[in-house]
């Protein structure tokens, strides 16, 4: 009987011990590697332009990101403080045909010219995290962040004969250069020290993004 009571009793400290196991403690740096989906402008872009040139080929758009890196320190077992840098751009660029006349020998030459208009983004802020749910492998935490952004516009061609003075369009479109994020997110650790992550939220790294999660 003494021998089955102590059986039970070690059962229940393991299952406890189980139940209380994180994956995240003081002390750890976790780094995420995202990228996120969709990216505004170029969808802008698809939305303005690509109405009714479907099969033009004159015509093409084109985004790289949100693509970014999370960085984040475990001040206790629950809080953390971290750093998110994030990268976007996007563009739609036209190909048009036209002819160089040459006065001398009289001979006109087809030409194609390209032009471009781009959008770039750059943001960086300091995050703060709650992590709700760490056990075992699995980690769910809601995010708020603030800190510093720049988006710019320009516009190139290569027409040689292009004014560059004239160009309205290269500008830093910057308003409020505030970057923001509110969000929750999700790790799950495979090893000790290697997992992959999503978040879903407002501002910054678009509404949904994931990738790759290390932890130190």
């Amino acid at each position: 009987m003494r021998k089955l009571l102590f059986i039970c009793i070690g059962a229940i400290a393991l299952s406890t011990s189980s139940v209380s196991a994180q994956v995240l403690e003081e002390g750890n740096v976790n780094i995420d590697l995202y990228y996120g989906f969709p990216n505004l402008y170029n969808a802008v872009f698809r939305g303005l332009y690509g109405v009714g040139l479907e099969g033009d080929e004159s015509y093409r758009t084109r985004g790289i990101g949100p693509i970014g890196i999370r960085a984040e320190y475990m001040l206790a077992d629950k809080i953390g403080l971290g750093v998110d840098v994030a990268y976007s751009n996007a563009y739609i660029s036209y190909n048009y045909n036209t002819t160089i006349f040459n006065a001398t020998t009289g001979v006109s030459t087809p030409v194609i010219y390209e032009e471009k208009f781009a959008t770039t983004k750059i943001g960086a802020m300091v995050t703060f995290n709650y992590h709700f749910i760490d056990h075992d492998a699995l980690d769910f935490y809601g995010m708020i962040g603030a800190g510093y952004k720049n988006r710019s516009f320009k516009y190139t061609t290569t027409d040689p004969a292009f004014d560059t003075s004239t160009d309205v369009f290269s500008l830093n479109a910057t308003i409020i250069p505030v970057a923001f994020r509110l969000g929750v997110g999700l790790r799950y650790f495979f090893t000790d020290n290697f997992g992959l992550n999503m978040a879903v939220g407002f501002g910054q790294g678009s509404i949904i993004n994931g990738g790759i999660s290390f932890k130190f």
